[in-house]
């Protein structure tokens, strides 16, 4: 449930088939719960299930690891005196036509997801993003562009006629904020054929897709690209050993904990204030039930509303090969 970084690379390539999907789920919803009619007006409010039942909707970040998202159903439950539901879909593309469809009342997922879900029609808003890190305070990560140890690049602007190593074309770190960067550099990043592959190219540098962010940061520091991208835990660690250096990064925001703006607004409010203070030590205070997976894998949140999310709106719409835009 908690949407890990290795997660978060199969993420695009999964949500583009949701569209289809979602017709399918809209067309099976109650009429209580359609997107359409929570959409018809503020007065009209609907739960994905039942009244008085919250039904939070996540993808499993591995086989086994449901009972992970247990600590939170039962805070959650406890702080709203709601009952709680474990809603959890194969992959991003189901757990998307839920939220659209008007199946879950909290939705656990990357940022993408939520930008991806919106657009798709579903009424969610963000009330706290995920801490990534028991290291850090704030939510998100770096997509960070590196250049081998050696090289004379300076700037992304001079990554035009070149080799630019990515990580895989559904990564969100190592592909689209890969290009983002780019985009803002300056170069074309409007894909203008594929490769044998099926692989987007492009008219301003030549792309490597190197599998994995590891990899991607092996390939630059060997010289077998001229630029590349990979998130920052590896790209730092490279620049740590002296193999590469980072020339640029952007900000990835955490992963949202979204909920359905067609609750009643008390429930939206019980639910706000849950989220927003489900921290670690809260929900041990609150006498909650923990697993390993869990204390290994959630680290927090913090309050953010959709405007913190508007990094991921900016690429959807200038990044088509992102296939998020509206």
């Amino acid at each position: 449930m908690f949407v890990s970084r290795t997660k978060r690379f199969g993420a695009v390539a999964t949500v583009v088939a949701a569209l289809s999907a979602v017709t399918v789920l809209a067309a099976c919803s109650s009429p209580s719960s359609t997107p359409a009619n929570a959409a018809a007006g503020a007065s009209q409010s609907s739960w994905a299930k039942a009244e008085g039942t919250i039904v939070i909707g996540a993808v499993p970040d591995q086989a086994g690891s449901d009972s992970n998202i247990k600590p939170i159903e039962d805070y959650v439950a406890k702080m709203t005196g709601y009952k709680v539901e474990y809603y959890p879909t194969a992959d991003y593309t189901a757990l998307i036509a839920a939220a659209a469809a008007g199946k879950v009342d909290v939705m656990s997922s990357g940022a993408l997801q939520y930008v991806m879900a919106i657009n798709k029609g579903a009424n969610l808003t963000p009330v706290a993003a995920q801490i990534n890190s028991s290291k850090i305070k704030e939510p998100g990560y770096y997509s960070e562009a590196i250049v081998p140890k050696d090289s004379a690049i300076t700037s992304l602007a001079d990554a035009k006629g070149k080799t630019v190593c990515f990580v895989d074309p559904n990564s969100t770190s190592g592909f689209l904020f890969g290009l983002y960067q780019l985009h803002k550099a300056g170069l074309d990043v409007t894909s203008n054929g594929k490769d044998a592959s099926g692989n987007p190219t492009f008219a301003d540098f030549k792309v490597h897709f190197a599998g994995a962010h590891d990899k991607s940061e092996q390939t630059v520091a060997s010289g077998q690209c001229d630029v590349g991208f990979a998130e920052d835990s590896i790209a730092e660690a490279g620049a740590q050993k002296g193999e590469v250096k980072v020339i640029g990064k952007e900000y990835v925001p955490g992963g949202p904990f979204s909920i359905s703006t067609g609750l009643p607004a008390d429930a939206q409010k019980k639910l706000t204030d849950a989220l927003q203070g489900a921290t670690p030590d809260a929900i041990k205070t609150a006498g909650i039930a923990t697993t390993p997976g869990f204390n290994s894998g959630y680290f927090g949140v913090q309050a953010k509303t959709a405007d913190y999310y508007q990094t991921i709106k900016d690429l959807c719409s200038q990044i088509l090969v992102a296939k998020c835009s509206k």
